[in-house]
């Protein structure tokens, strides 16, 4: 049986794959301990056959999955952890790459340490070749999160400690399935309802600080695409994350967290979408916005984290759209002054 199985969504990235795949297959850690599976989500260009060429290369290491319907990378995300044999998950996306010793060392520290996840650092990577840090250090030490108190799960969850991303991370697989912690699925920016759920349940982290994942600054990326409305899916996935931490009673213990997460992974998140993702922000998507936040959250002056001294002053005035129904012609003055902001 593998020790680690790596989960790889392609669509469309004939370009790419090969230089993500001999990264992966190139790695110190023993191949013979890795199955890697891409899951191709109903490509329109060579994917395919780029997946065939690596399963014939590696047929005990490499399976090649064809989806005949495209459903996003959440789709076939949990189509890999229905084929996943091994204990151990990585994701990494298609066109991004890792370095050589990426999964010797998340793979060493896992076992040594007795964590769930293992996660490190990462660097944005323009390189249209398979190049290597000359640096991977962060100037600090790894280091060991434990969740254990109800305190301790507030803080984790506020704070964001594991980030937003699938990738980057090791993960055992049975905290996936006993939690059932999968993603949304035909919809972008699955990332973030996963995420959310990780950071409930995870309770010992390690966090190697050197940039081991090269994440690729892909200019045709889904969540760089100008003027598509297919952005809405953000409010979507975040509002299917709502229901889903209602159905788990999750609102007891953190109603703030959650309630400030929404806040800030969907509210603030989305209409820095629409002031810049669109060359002329569309009021509509503002009113959608504003009108399911206020529906869920009425009250979102009173969280704690709202009020605290050190809230962003920035933010807060951000905030203030959700108070005042601004006009299409304020609207668009507020978006260019969101443009302008560092945020």
């Amino acid at each position: 049986m593998p020790k680690i199985s790596v989960i790889i969504p392609c669509y469309n990235v004939a370009n790419y794959i090969d230089r993500c795949l001999t990264s992966i297959t190139e790695q110190t850690f023993d191949i013979r301990d890795v199955e890697i599976l891409c899951i191709d989500d109903a490509s329109t260009d060579d994917t395919w056959e780029h997946l065939a060429a690596w399963h014939e290369k590696y047929p005990e290491n490499v399976l090649a999955i064809g989806c005949e319907v495209n459903g996003r990378q959440g789709t076939a995300r949990n189509i890999g952890l229905q084929y996943a044999t091994a204990p151990w998950i990585c994701f990494i996306d298609s066109d991004d790459w890792v370095e050589p010793d990426y999964l010797e060392k998340l793979y060493a520290a896992a076992v040594s340490t007795d964590c769930e996840v293992v996660t490190c650092q990462n660097k944005r990577d323009s390189s249209d070749t398979l190049s290597y840090f000359s640096d991977r250090s962060t100037g600090k030490e790894d280091h060991m999160l434990l969740i254990d108190t109800t305190e301790k799960r507030k803080h984790f969850i506020h704070m964001a400690m594991m980030g937003y991303s699938a990738w980057g991370k090791l993960i055992k697989k049975s905290v996936l399935l006993e939690n059932e912690i999968w993603f949304p699925e035909n919809l972008a920016y699955e990332d973030g309802f996963w995420e959310v759920l990780m950071h409930l349940y995870i309770k010992r982290v390690y966090v190697i600080e050197e940039r081991l994942y090269h994440y690729y600054v892909n200019p045709t990326s889904t969540v760089l695409q100008k003027n598509n409305y297919y952005h809405i899916d953000m409010l979507t996935v975040q509002l299917q994350l709502w229901e889903e931490l209602k159905e788990r009673d999750m609102f007891a213990l953190y109603h703030d967290e959650l309630e400030y997460e929404y806040l800030f992974s969907c509210y603030l998140s989305f209409l820095k979408v629409i002031a810049l993702r669109f060359e002329t922000p569309p009021y509509s998507l503002y009113q959608i916005l504003r009108t399911c936040t206020l529906s869920i959250i009425p009250n979102y002056k009173q969280n704690k984290y709202v009020q605290a001294p050190d809230f962003s002053p920035v933010l807060g005035t951000i905030l203030e759209s959700l108070s005042l129904q601004l006009n299409k012609a304020e609207f668009l003055q507020f978006a260019e002054n969101i443009k302008k902001l560092n945020i």
